[in-house]
């Protein structure tokens, strides 16, 4: 029997894109069945420090409960982490990543996106680096070295040093020790994930030494050496934690932050762009007290050295930046995490100094801002191109001064609600209400004036909000008939000109809890189930 023609082969393969298990199998029919399979396998991973020995000894104490439970303790259970780390056939003699990465060097080239996150593996669960830090080896101070769990397991004072230091050389880095992450040899990633406490586990610079070889170990060097060894094919670049972008740092010597700088002249293709900064949402639940105002909102911890130290955001003294002619043209850009002072630092870097090309962007995501912001100046450059926005409502923030008729291409409009606390329904009941802006619109064939529609209208409560609780919200702000209104139309326009401003309301929760929310929009059949569609967090290429 003759063997199929090769693209044959490789329709039957994507099929099973989703399937690792079946990718494998496909992998062993024959060798022209290989390279297709390996394209699925490793389009994506995740990397992480590891615990070897702690990851044995779970493995180990998994493994003999998981043999004990039906005769000594049947409701004694394993958690999901744990039943995971049993089937894996690493987990009881785990390898540094470094030798992983070797023994695929022949498909890097297949890696299309890497995850760098900080959190440190010990087999069935991940501990924060802060948490590993302190409880776990006792760094950070001596309130931390009287509690961790080497002093536990330690005798004396010189039996703890040495416990202390053993452990901390014995973690294991996808990077490699003594180096960072431009180490990692991948020379075609498409995207890339960075946790920004991940620098902690690479030495802090010294600041008493000047010269690229200190500069090896700033945050700032790493990307733009991370990128530029991927530049041909990057285009997809989140940053998570990102502690920059401050009016305190503008003040200083350092004369501001260079992260877009960075991001410009090392990855010239780019063209979707996330931010996310150091500000968590407070989760309101029914038993909670609700905080007014700007309390709805904590601080989450900064990234770290193991000394305490906090890791620097991306400065301009970092000498390492080259100068470009052309600029990245940005696609996707997604704010998220920052404080309205941040938020606008961002902006000014972006829309002002034009440190990146706005003038395709077509997604666009950040956080409701304050009082008197001046939105129409800042998406002045976008309004012609812009297709979906994504507005994060802030509790603390002013109804917007926004007017969605000033988006010609809009087609999808998402809210993202995090609280239902006092002052957040004026939000959404404004945004809502401001749909009924989109009047009059010219028809470029024809030079007649219609109706403005935008097809989709997504809302997304937050799953952590108590439900009847967002229910009785949702009902507070009739904001079920300013969505009747909207699906509906204006009936005294005439219907030539069409009369309904949105083609579909979504909301991410069940039918039945959307007929008992908002029953007037759900008897007009325009009111369906949906989820939120976070483009800004992977792209369609890795899913």
């Amino acid at each position: 029997m003759s063997r199929p023609p090769q693209e044959i082969i490789d329709r039957i393969v994507d099929e099973f894109h989703g399937s690792f298990a079946d990718l494998k199998a496909l992998s062993l029919v024959a060798r022209p069945w290989l390279h297709r399979t390996r394209y699925h396998l490793f389009r994506s991973l995740t990397l992480a420090p590891r615990d070897l020995q702690a990851i044995r000894d779970n493995y180990t104490d998994a493994k003999r409960r998981a043999s004990l439970k039906l005769i000594v303790d049947p409701d004694d259970y394993l958690t999901s982490g744990e039943e995971q780390l049993i089937r894996s056939p690493l987990a009881e003699n785990p390898q540094p990543t470094h030798y992983f990465l070797s023994s695929i060097a022949h498909a890097l080239h297949h890696v299309r996106g890497v995850r760098l996150v900080s959190h440190v593996r010990l087999g069935g669960r991940a501990v924060p680096m802060m948490e590993y830090f302190h409880d776990w080896l006792g760094f950070g101070g001596d309130e931390y070295a009287l509690h961790c769990r080497v002093r536990y397991i330690s005798s004396s004072d010189e039996d703890f040093r040495e416990r202390q230091k053993a452990l901390w050389g014995a973690i294991d880095l996808p990077w490699g020790r003594g180096a960072g992450l431009h180490a990692l040899p991948f020379k075609n990633l498409r995207f890339i994930l960075i946790q920004w406490s991940v620098f902690g586990w690479t030495p802090p610079p010294d600041r008493g030494l000047v010269g690229l070889a200190n500069l090896g170990h700033s945050p700032g060097y790493q990307l733009a050496k991370l990128f530029e060894s991927n530049a041909d094919a990057l285009d997809h670049v989140f940053i998570d934690e990102y502690p920059g972008f401050q009016l305190n740092h503008y003040n200083s010597t350092s004369n501001g932050d260079t992260l877009l700088e960075v991001l410009a002249q090392n990855a010239p293709n780019l063209q979707s762009l996330s931010l996310r900064g150091l500000r968590q949402p407070f989760y309101a639940h029914f038993h909670t007290p609700q905080p007014e105002g700007y309390e709805n909102y904590v601080l989450a911890d900064r990234p770290r050295y193991p000394s305490g130290e906090e890791i620097p955001h991306v400065m301009s003294d970092d000498n390492f930046l080259l100068e470009r002619t052309t600029k990245p043209s940005l696609e996707r850009l997604h704010i998220q995490g920052f404080g309205p002072e941040s938020t606008l630092l961002i902006e000014d870097a972006i829309f002002n100094r034009s440190v990146l090309s706005m003038e395709n962007l077509s997604h666009l995501a950040l956080c409701v801002m304050p009082e008197d912001y001046d939105y129409m100046f800042m998406f002045s450059k976008v309004r012609g191109s812009l297709t979906h926005l994504t507005l994060d409502l802030r509790p603390f923030a002013s109804p917007p001064k926004l007017k969605f008729c000033f988006f010609p291409k809009l087609k999808c409009l998402q809210l993202i609600i995090y609280s239902v606390t006092a002052g957040a329904e004026v939000v959404l009941h404004n945004v809502v209400e401001s749909l009924s802006d989109n009047l009059y619109c010219l028809d470029s064939s024809t030079s007649m004036p219609v109706v403005q529609a935008v097809k989709q209208l997504h809302i997304s409560v937050e799953p952590d909000i108590y439900t009847p609780l967002a229910v009785s919200y949702l009902n507070a702000v009739a904001i079920d008939e300013l969505l009747e209104n909207l699906v509906c139309g204006c009936s005294d326009l005439p219907e030539t000109m069409g009369r309904s401003r949105v083609d579909e309301v979504t909301v991410e929760w069940p039918q039945r809890i959307l007929a008992e929310m908002l029953p007037l929009t759900y008897q007009t059949g325009h009111l369906k189930e949906g989820k939120l569609n976070d483009w800004w967090y992977k792209p369609a290429y890795l899913l």
